[in-house]
């Protein structure tokens, strides 16, 4: 199994994706900000994904599209776990 984290969070309090690796790792809760878990298996295929990580980004996605997120304003960003 492989194991990332999708992060995203408003331009208005991210100046850069660095900055929201940052928040992240240095677990500033105070912005606006969510994280999304994603495990997938090594084995998983999916046709028009090249890669688990591309797969991992969509489903990243997916997840914070469905929680109120969009792309308008936002940086995100996959991690390894």
């Amino acid at each position: 199994m492989r194991k990332f984290i999708y992060l995203i969070g408003t331009t208005d309090d991210f100046e850069s994706l660095e900055d929201l690796k940052n928040a992240y790792f240095n677990d500033d809760t105070d912005r606006n900000m969510s994280v999304f878990p994603v495990e997938i298996s090594e084995s998983c295929r999916i046709v028009g994904y090249d890669t688990i990580e591309e797969i991992a980004t969509m489903i990243g996605r997916a997840e914070a599209f469905s929680s109120g997120w969009c792309m308008d304003d936002t940086l995100s960003t996959l991690l390894g776990a």
